[in-house]
Formats: structure tokens, C-alpha cells, sequence
């Protein structure tokens, strides 16, 4: 029974190694009539084991995936074959096996073909007999490899390979022997489509059967799932028409969805069974894809059931991609999401295919459309880079127009094709449900097309960009050398036109004439120099263009430029040189006649009577008196003298010489008639002589003090030797003119060469630091570090070149005018220069850090010329900025007139205050220590080092030795430091100790044993510290600084007060107020502002006989000895009533508290005010 059963097996399976395509659906019926047989006889049941297990296998193996090393193939082996003695792998070398597996891996589809027929034709069996020596009905397969006999599952496994693949091998050659295999159809599609002449158009028919569609659902892993649907009507599509639909469908998704394989789903739940087998013959024989899984909906008639169930575990192994047999759409949904599928199989993806063709055909006219742009721009750009540039103006300028338009076209059509694609995304958006798979699809297909639209775009913008730039550049090319040629035939001509022009003029008005005539010309030539220096620039630009450029044609023809506008330009200064000194010569030449015509004159005049010859020996000494330029004539006309005139000078000369020479013997000959005996000298003594005789130093001083008017006036005569004649006072002020002249020149040339210096060190040093020549010589602490060498140096450097130097220039006729140039520049001097002076030590710490690698800087210096090294012109900014003062100083030292005076003080001030700024700005950088914000504290006002004496309440502690301290004057603090010596880089360093609003202090100006002391106290002296000076005048600075800022907050406070005081209407005497903000609280620390005598209390009896500059701040524990040298009001009359302007809270049993508006009666005033309330 068993042997008839294998029989049976074998005959079917035979039967199927030899099912013709043509013939597939019948022998398919025949096999379905026998496996119906095989159901009913339960014949099933008595196969044997390894038949069972062949059956059973695991849906999910595939024998042509490729392991990745030999141990895995060595699994392969322990897991066996379907044999009975399980033999087949027995002895094999696994290292071979997987060698040799990968190898067939390697193979084209018709190498694999003509390999498998190779190894088929050693596997088929005797044809005409059988075991038993019967006759055969089939042909028999046996499996061999390398001489060996193994079962199907092994052959399957060692070749690599798949049982539907060797029944079509064995079945084209038993009909068609060893020819191979053409696959014309899959070839000519393939050809359409890599082609792209597949589209929806050609497949319009077969989309609208429905035979395959593909509605946008994708599986978990991202597959692409193609849906044959249930119609009945597959069978009706040939296989040709199968082909190109499969190849359109399989190129709607994108080529990185393809690439990740296809799930197809077959749903068959109301066709046979035999409509399956087709569908998964003719996927099988044709997909242009990747198939992972094929979802089988198998028929759901009880008999197709049946079938369906024997028959899949028949041919499931028959494809290379996986077949799962579902009975139901549930189980579909177990292995795709509901929302990936239509509601034809259970799921929610709305999907309408009319809507879809409409799309796709909107979808595909837009890629039409692109496409046909793309190919315009391809184009356009391979014309564009293979013409060659015009040689000429003209044509360059005609072919730049007419690429242009066409580029402007094309980009026109780029944005229609744009505006289009907007216009579709928008209508697919609408038309398609909200958030189904072909809506995004779609979406997704329109939105990757206008990218690569916009992608097009930009590259065809940058090579436009690029093209019309070189375009352009040939342009400026060929305009340049028409430029050349034109100017250099003009340049010629002007060249020759100055060479003729060689007449000087024989009379004054001829010469200005001539003159005029060559400044007209030369206002010609100066428009063409001017042209000619653009040409030259164009050609610099030219050469350094980003485009390049023959430098052997550009670089020749601006040298050449360069040298006959150079050429030009000298002549013609020349020229008009020569014609200014004849000019000059005639000038001198009219004057020299004029005088010796008027000589001759005075010579020819009668002199008989004593008048008469007075006369004319006064009308000769001044006309010799204003000849003094004709004294040495010869050195007059030597400047002015041109060959052409050598003649007339020579006359004219001789001419001078010889009325001078009458002249002075005419004024001998009248002096000697006109001698006469000189007369008596009265000398007249002034009345009274005592104040002369007690006055020396008046007398010596030239000045004269006059009396009242009722003392009668007297004539004083000069006293030989005390005081100045009055001819000698015009003298002194011309000096002073000449002196203040010299100085202003010396203040515009020294600008000027400051100006070079500044300009050599950033030429020749920072410059030189980006010098690619250089770069090697640069020590690495340089690199980068330029700023921090320098400083602003650059900034200065541009703001006196290009602004204050041409100030001074402008201005240097008027002293006035040069003291405004430093007034208002005088907050830019302060920036610039208080940024320098607080560079220099980091400047000087770097040169230090580089001062064993000096290569850099002496090789720049060495270019330079320089005799001294870069740190003596780093310090020229500081001598330059300490030089103004000076100058100004002696400017108004020359300067008598008191407008000039004034702004000259002016000047000099604003100067001096932008030298303490920055001196007190640089004191300031070093303060170190200090937790706060200094600007925070207002205006620095003052800044110096005291010896300083503290005493604290809280220490109980008398320190005798002073303190050495450096102490910051600002408008909101005092800030005690101490000063360290500098270690390096000769910068001080200030230690913050203390800290001192200015709110809450008191000034006591004056301290018994040393004038040159001061103090500041904290309110009830809780707190003292006695300042002393260097000298009486930085006391008296300090302390005069010191009380404007404590009056400026009795302003304020008063400025509080105001409607109190408007009641009040009495003089201030004496203000005390509470440490609070006048909020009537005294708690916590109090505060005292106080001062003399007359600012206590308000008097009652006195009305405003004073006003806020009678106040003066002062302590209350003042020395009243002291105090008498310093008051100038006599204190407040004891007994007198007086009314308090703020609260005040009593600290101690010798003090009174008193709240604002209080009455208040004074007892007695010795050194304080003892005060009861009235």
C-alpha cells in the first residue's frame, strides 16, 4: 500500500514538472481532481514521515538566503534533510558549501539558467524504464551533486536555488534542450520603463479593470502593498498586459519604498482555487520587484477550502517568495494594520480609484512638464559653455543681451512649472480624503517633484550666475581695451599740443592770457587724466577679479597709461610754472620801471630854496625806503628769469642799478645843505617823584598808575632804562606774532610727521603680520594677537589723519579757530587715548613674552629704516597727547588778544582735563579687590595718595603711625586703597580697603598740627579718618572737590524741601537730617550731614541775607581756632530763634533730638551751639 501511495506521489509530481504555461489552468484542475481523490480516500494520513515533514515545513524558509559564515551552513547540516536516513549532508565541508553557495549567489539570471541545465542533465533518469524495469509514463528526477545522491531538500539547499526554478529548468530542457532561456516581453517592458515611455496613459485600460492596484497602504516595515482585488477577472489579462501593469505599479512608489520589497495581498475569498494558483504563477514568472510576502485569501467554499488546504502545502515551496494561505481578512489584519487597508479587506484607508487615475495623470503631466524643463536647461547650459566670447564691444554686449532673454524665458518657464505644481499639491490636497495613504502619496510625489524643481533652479541660477559673471568680466575686458585705444591716440594728441606751446609773452597781459589759455587746457587734459585713471582702476579690478584675466595684456596697457598721464601732467605743470614767473618777471619788471620813472623824477625836480629841498630829500629817502626790495635786484629776478626774457631782465637791472646810485648821491648832496645846529633837550621832572622813587617795580614794568581825577595831570618823560620806548612796542608784538606763528607751524608740521609715524607702524608692522612673506619670521605668541600689540593705534591713526590733522590745516590761520579743533575733539581724545594708555602694559607683557624671538620685528624694522625699535614708536601716541598742552601753553603765551585768549584757556583747559582723565582712567584700571561696580560710583573727580590716620569707636584702638593709602574721589564714594609697587610691566596695582559713600560722611577741613590735614568722619564720629596732603594746594583741592559734592546733595535734599521752606521763609543756619529718606523713621544707622556756624537752624528774625554760597561744610568738632581762619560770617548771635529744617535724631546725652518745624532757641556758641527748644 505504501508503494502504490509513493507511486501516486511521484505521478503527480511528475505531472507538474512538465505543465506547459499555455496549458496551466487545465493540468492545474487535473491536479486538484487528484489531491480531491487523495482528500476523500484520506489517503493523506499514510505518507510517510518525511513527506510529512516536507508538508509541515516552515512557511517562512527560504533555501536560497545566504548564511554569513561557515558555521551557520554547519546549523544548516545538524538541522538535516526530508530524507528518511538523513544522509545528504553527511561528510561535506562546510567552508566549500558556503564558498560554493555564494558563488551561485554571484551569477546573472542566465548564468544560474544555463548552470542549473548543466546540473539537470546529470540528474534526469533513464526515460523508458523504472525501478522495477516497467515502462515510465514521466520522466524520473534523481539529485546529484559532486557525484553524490542526496534528496530534493539538500539539492535545493547546495545549489542555491528554488523547486519552481528547477522544474522550469527541466521542463525547458526536455523540450528545448540546452538553449537558453529569452525572456523577451520582461526585457522590452523593462526597456519602456527605465526609458520612461510607460505611463498611465498606455496602462489607462488596464487600471480601470482593476486586475492590480496599489492604494498607498504600507505595512509595519514600510513595504509598498500592491492589492489584487477580488473581481473575477485576472484570468482575462494576458501576460504581456500583466508585465506592464506590474512595471507601471511597481514605479509609483518612491525608489527607497521599491527598494524595501513589495507585500502583495491576493484576496480570492469568492473566486476557485485554480484563480490563485495563476495570480502566484504569473507573480512568480514576472515581478519587476522584490516580493517578501504574498497574503493568499484563499477561496471560502467549503470544497475550495478543502482544496486550498491540500494544495498550499503542495506549492507554497514553489516560489521564491513567501505565500501565506489566510482564511479570513481577520488574520490578514494580524499581519498589516487595519488602517493600511482598503474596506474591502476590513480597514479604514479610504481609497477611490477614479480619483487616483485622475491624480496620477495630474501627477504625471507635472513631471511631464519638469522634465521638459530640465531638458530646455540642459540645453541651454551645454550651448552656453561650449560658445566662445566675442572679440569686440558690440557683439559681446548683443550676445550678453540675447543670453539673457533667453535665461529670463527659461527661468519664466521654471516658475509657471512651479506655479503649477502649487496649483496641483492644493487640488490633491482637496480632492483626496484628509490623511489617507494616497493623499500623502501624492502629496509626498508633487512635493518631491517641486523640490527637485527648486533644486533645478538653484543650479541653473548659480551656473547663469556664474556664466553671465565671465560674460561680464570679457565685457569689461573689451570695453578696457577700446578705452585704451581710444585714450591713448587723445593722450598723444595732448602731448603734442603742450610740445608746441612754447611763447612766453612779452608783455603782462599777453602772460595772463597765455595763462589762461593753458589752464583751460589743462582743465581738458585733467578730464582725461581723470578718465584714464578710471580705465586704469577698471583694470586693476579686472586683474583682480575672482575671473581670470591675461594679465600680459591688462598689466602693459595701464603702465602705459600711467606714464603719459604722468608725462602730461608734468608738462603741464611746467608750463604753467614758466608762464606764472614770467608773469612774476613782469610784474617785478613794471614795478622796477615804475619806481626808477619816479626816481628820474625826484631827480629832475629843482631844490633852490631850504623847502624845497627838504621836500625833495624826504620824497628820495622814502622812495628809497620802499625800494628795499630792489636792494639786491639781481637775487629778485634770478627765480623769475627765463631764457627768453634774459634781455630785458639784464636792461632792467642796469636801469635799477644806476637810479639808485643817483639817488643816493642826490640825498648826500641835500642832507649837507640842510644841516643845522640841533636844539636843547628841557627835561621836565615829574611831581611828586616820592611815588616814583617807592614804586620801582611799576616803573620797571612799564605800567603807569594814574591817580583820582581830582589830582592834576602831569607829562612824564621816559626814564632811559625803566621802561620801553613806544616804537619798541610794535617791535614786541610783531615778535609775539612771529613767535605764535612758529608755533602753530610747529604744531601742523609736528601733526604731520605723528601722523607718518603712526602710518609706518601700521604699514610696516600690523600690516606685516598678515604678510604672507612674513608669516614664517612671526612668533606663534604673535599670531592672532595684533589688537593686543597695538591697541587702537589704528583708530588713532585714522582720526588725525583724516579728520584732525585737515582741521588743523584749514584753521591754522586762525588761533581761534585752532583752539576750537581741540575743544571739540576733546571727547574723542579722551576714548582713544585713555583705551591706549590702558593697553600699554598688556603690550609691553607681550613683547616680553617675545622678546627671545625678535626675527619678526627686526626685519620689519630693517624695511622700515628705523633707528629706534617698535616700543619707542608705541610710545609716540603717549608723548604726542603730553606735547598738546605744551603748545597751547605757548601759544597763549604769544597771544595778546583777549577773545584769542579766552579760547586758547579754553583749549588748554579742555586739554589738561583729558590728560587727567586719562591719567586718573588708568589709576582706575588697577584697582584690584573691589567687589562692587565702579561705574557705578559716578564721575571720577579725584584721585591721589595721603597718609591717613583711622580711629573706630568699635576698635577703641589709636593708631599712631599713618597709613600709606591711595584714595578714588568719585561723585557717590571714597575708595581707600593701598598701593603695591609695580613688579612688572611699570604698572601700579591699588588693593581696595575701604569703602565710603559720600551720603553718609562729614568734612572737617581743618585739624590742629598740620595745615595739610583733613578729615572725614561717619556720623557721631563713629568712624574718623584724618587725611593728610602733600601740600596745602592739594588739601585745599581735595576739600573744595569734596564739599561741591556734599552741597550738591543739600541741593537736592533742599530741592525736597521746598514747600517747607516756602513757609518758612528764614535764613538756613544749620541742616541736620535723619539717616532714613525723611520717612520720620530715626531706627537704624543715622546719617550727619553738617556745617558751620551759619547753616545749624533757621533764624527767625533774619530774613534771606544770604544765600547757599555763604555755606560752608564743616564738623562739629571743629577747632574754633581754626575755624576763625577760615570763616568768613560771623557765627549766629546767642539768644537768637531759630526754626529746624529736618528731623534729627540726638546720639548721646550732649545732643538734642529734634523733628522738622521745631522752634529752637540758642544759648551759647563756643566752637558748637548749646540749643533748648522754645
Amino acid at each position: 500500500m505504501d508503494d502504490e501511495i509513493m507511486e501516486d506521489e511521484c505521478d503527480i509530481e511528475d505531472e507538474e514538472l512538465i505543465i506547459d504555461d499555455n496549458e496551466a489552468i487545465e493540468n492545474v484542475e487535473e491536479v486538484d481532481k487528484e489531491v480531491a481523490e487523495c482528500v476523500k480516500n484520506k489517503a493523506i494520513n499514510s505518507m510517510p514521515k518525511s513527506k510529512k515533514n516536507k508538508l509541515s515545513r516552515d512557511p517562512k524558509y527560504d533555501p536560497t538566503k545566504l548564511e554569513d559564515n561557515a558555521q551557520q551552513v554547519l546549523q544548516r547540516f545538524k538541522y538535516g534533510c526530508e530524507c528518511q536516513d538523513d544522509q545528504c549532508f553527511k561528510g561535506l565541508n562546510p567552508e566549500a558549501i558556503y564558498r560554493h553557495r555564494l558563488n551561485i549567489a554571484e551569477l546573472t539570471k542566465a548564468e544560474h539558467d544555463m548552470y542549473l541545465m548543466g546540473v539537470t542533465m546529470a540528474c534526469l533518469t533513464d526515460p523508458n524504464q523504472t525501478a522495477r524495469h516497467t515502462e515510465r509514463r514521466r520522466l524520473r528526477a534523481q539529485y546529484v551533486y559532486q557525484g553524490r545522491r542526496v534528496c530534493l531538500d539538500a539539492f535545493l539547499y547546495l545549489e542555491n536555488c528554488t523547486h519552481y526554478q528547477v522544474k522550469r529548468i527541466r521542463k525547458h530542457l526536455i523540450t528545448h534542450g540546452v538553449t537558453p532561456r529569452v525572456h523577451e516581453d520582461v526585457e522590452s517592458m523593462t526597456g519602456e520603463i527605465e526609458n520612461g515611455d510607460l505611463a498611465v496613459r498606455d496602462v489607462a485600460d488596464l487600471l480601470q479593470h482593476q486586475y492590480a492596484i496599489i492604494t498607498g497602504g504600507k505595512t509595519r516595515e514600510g513595504c509598498p502593498i500592491i492589492t489584487f482585488p477580488d473581481n473575477g477577472n485576472f484570468h482575462n489579462v494576458s501576460d504581456l498586459n500583466y508585465q506592464r501593469l506590474m512595471l507601471y505599479l511597481t514605479s509609483v512608489p518612491t525608489l527607497q519604498e521599491a527598494d524595501l520589497g513589495f507585500h502583495l495581498i491576493v484576496d480570492r475569498r469568492t473566486d476557485k482555487w485554480n484563480s490563485v494558483k495563476t495570480v502566484l504563477i504569473k507573480i512568480s514568472a514576472f515581478f519587476p520587484g522584490l516580493v517578501h510576502v504574498a497574503y493568499v485569501l484563499r477561496p471560502a467554499g467549503f470544497l475550495q477550502k478543502a482544496i486550498s488546504e491540500v494544495s498550499n502545502k503542495l506549492f507554497r515551496e514553489d516560489f521564491k517568495f513567501r505565500v501565506i494561505v489566510l482564511a479570513n481578512i481577520g488574520e490578514l489584519h494580524d499581519f498589516i494594520d487595519k488602517d493600511q487597508l482598503t474596506e474591502q479587506l476590513g480597514g479604514n484607508l479610504p481609497y477611490c480609484h477614479s480619483t487616483w487615475i485622475q491624480n496620477r495623470i495630474s501627477l504625471e503631466k507635472f513631471s511631464s512638464m519638469t522634465q521638459d524643463v530640465s531638458i530646455a536647461l540642459d540645453s541651454f547650459t551645454r550651448r552656453l559653455s561650449e560658445i566662445e566670447f566675442p572679440n569686440n564691444t558690440i557683439a559681446t554686449t548683443r550676445l550678453l543681451n540675447q543670453q539673457q532673454a533667453e535665461y529670463n524665458e527659461l527661468k519664466e518657464e521654471i516658475l509657471t512649472a512651479a506655479r503649477h505644481g502649487e496649483a496641483l499639491l492644493d487640488s490633491v490636497r482637496q480632492l483626496t480624503g484628509k490623511g489617507t495613504a494616497d493623499r500623502l502619496g501624492n502629496v509626498a510625489a508633487v512635493e518631491r517633484l517641486l523640490v527637485q524643481l527648486e533644486e533645478t533652479e538653484r543650479t541653473f541660477d548659480l551656473f547663469w550666475s556664474h556664466h553671465s559673471s565671465r560674460l561680464r568680466h570679457c565685457l569689461a575686458l573689451r570695453q578696457f581695451e577700446q578705452d585704451f585705444r581710444e585714450l591713448q591716440a587723445t593722450l598723444d594728441l595732448h602731448l603734442k599740443t603742450v610740445d608746441d606751446m612754447t611763447e612766453v609773452g612779452e608783455t603782462q597781459i599777453r602772460v595772463d592770457q597765455l595763462v589762461r589759455d593753458t589752464t583751460s587746457f589743462q582743465r581738458i587734459c585733467r578730464g582725461d587724466i581723470d578718465r584714464a585713471e578710471e580705465v586704469i582702476a577698471a583694470g586693476q579690478q579686472l586683474l583682480n577679479g575672482r575671473h581670470q584675466c591675461p594679465t600680459d595684456v591688462v598689466e602693459p596697457k595701464c603702465a602705459e597709461l600711467q606714464r603719459v598721464c604722468s608725462i602730461l601732467s608734468q608738462r603741464l605743470e611746467r608750463r604753467l610754472h614758466t608762464l606764472t614767473k614770467c608773469r612774476e618777471l613782469m610784474e617785478r619788471i613794471d614795478k622796477a620801471n615804475v619806481w626808477c620813472t619816479r626816481g628820474i623824477e625826484l631827480l629832475a625836480m629843482q631844490s633852490n630854496t631850504i623847502p624845497m629841498a627838504d621836500q625833495v630829500l624826504h620824497d628820495l629817502e622814502q622812495l628809497v625806503e620802499s625800494a628795499e626790495e630792489f636792494h639786491n635786484p639781481r637775487c629778485i629776478f634770478e627765480d623769475s628769469i627765463v631764457p627768453e626774457t634774459k634781455a630785458l631782465v639784464s636792461q632792467v637791472l642796469q636801469r635799477i642799478e644806476d637810479v639808485t646810485v643817483m639817488c643816493e648821491k642826490r640825498i648826500i648832496i641835500l642832507k649837507q645843505q640842510l644841516i643845522k645846529p640841533p636844539r636843547p633837550i628841557q627835561t621836565v621832572t615829574p611831581e611828586p617823584a616820592k611815588p616814583l622813587q617807592t614804586s620801582p617795580q611799576i616803573i620797571k614794568s612799564g605800567r603807569i598808575l594814574k591817580k583820582a581825577n581830582t589830582l592834576p595831570k602831569m607829562e612824564m618823560c621816559p626814564i632811559e632804562g625803566d621802561s620801553s620806548s613806544p616804537e619798541s612796542e610794535p617791535r614786541d608784538v610783531e615778535a609775539s606774532r612771529l613767535k605764535c606763528g612758529h608755533v602753530l607751524t610747529e604744531l601742523v608740521e609736528t601733526e604731520r610727521v605723528y601722523v607718518a609715524e603712526l602710518g609706518s607702524i601700521i604699514k610696516g608692522y600690523k600690516m606685516e603680520m598678515t604678510n604672507e612673506s612674513m608669516i614664517h619670521l612671526l612668533p606663534a605668541g604673535l599670531i592672532g594677537k595684533s589688537d593686543v600689540l597695538f591697541g587702537n593705534i589704528e583708530e588713532i591713526y585714522r582720526f588725525h589723519g583724516d579728520i584732525f590733522l585737515r582741521d588743523l590745516e584749514n584753521c591754522i590761520s586762525n588761533t581761534e579757530l585752532v583752539a576750537l579743533c581741540f575743544v571739540q575733539r576733546r571727547e574723542i581724545f579722551f576714548r582713544l587715548y585713555s583705551y591706549y594708555c590702558q593697553n600699554i602694559p598688556r603690550s609691553e607683557q607681550l613683547r616680553e613674552q617675545i622678546q627671545n624671538e625678535p626675527q619678526f620685528l627686526v626685519a620689519c624694522q630693517q624695511k622700515l629704516g628705523h633707528k629706534l625699535p617698535l616700543a619707542a614708536y608705541l610710545l609716540k601716541p603717549v608723548q604726542r597727547i603730553t606735547k598738546y598742552q605744551l603748545l597751547l601753553k605757548d601759544l597763549l603765551k604769544y597771544s595778546d588778544e583777549a577773545p584769542c585768549c579766552t579760547e586758547l584757556q579754553e583749549a588748554l583747559d579742555c586739554m589738561l582735563v583729558v590728560l587727567k582723565c586719562v591719567n586718573d582712567s588708568m589709576h582706575q584700571t588697577a584697582i584690584t579687590g573691589f567687589g562692587g561696580d565702579l561705574t557705578a560710583q559716578g564721575e571720577l573727580l579725584l584721585q591721589g595718595s595721603f597718609s591717613v590716620w583711622s580711629s573706630s569707636k568699635r576698635e577703641r584702638l589709636l593708631r599712631l603711625k599713618p597709613s600709606q593709602r591711595h584714595i578714588f574721589l568719585y561723585e557717590k564714594a571714597m575708595i581707600f586703597c593701598k598701593h603695591s609697587k609695580p613688579q612688572a610691566h611699570n604698572k601700579a596695582t591699588y588693593h581696595f580697603k575701604r569703602y565710603l559713600k559720600m551720603s553718609q560722611i562729614g568734612l572737617t577741613e581743618s585739624v590742629k598740627g598740620d595745615t595739610r590735614r583733613f578729615e572725614i568722619w561717619l556720623q557721631g564720629r563713629a568712624e574718623v579718618h584724618t587725611i593728610q596732603a602733600s601740600s596745602i594746594e592739594v588739601k585745599q583741592a581735595w576739600v573744595r572737590q569734596i564739599k561741591g559734592v556734599l552741597m550738591s546733595q543739600l541741593a537736592e535734599l533742599k530741592g525736597k524741601q521746598n514747600t517747607a521752606l516756602a513757609k518758612s521763609n528764614h535764613k538756613p543756619l544749620r541742616q541736620t537730617i535723619s539717616w532714613e529718606q525723611q520717612g520720620g523713621n530715626v531706627s537704624g544707622s543715622l546719617r550727619t550731614l553738617s556745617v558751620d556756624g551759619n547753616s545749624v537752624l533757621s533764624h527767625i528774625t533774619d530774613v534771606s541775607q544770604s544765600t547757599e554760597d555763604d555755606v560752608a561744610w564743616s564738623s562739629e568738632n571743629s577747632n574754633t581756632d581754626d575755624e576763625d581762619a577760615f570763616s568768613e560770617n560771623p557765627g549766629p548771635a546767642p539768644g537768637g530763634r531759630y526754626v529746624a529744617l529736618a528731623d534729627y535724631c540726638a546720639v548721646g546725652q550732649s545732643e538734642v533730638t529734634m523733628r522738622e518745624g521745631d522752634h529752637l532757641e540758642l544759648l551759647k556758641l563756643i566752637g558748637v551751639g548749646l540749643i533748648k527748644h522754645a
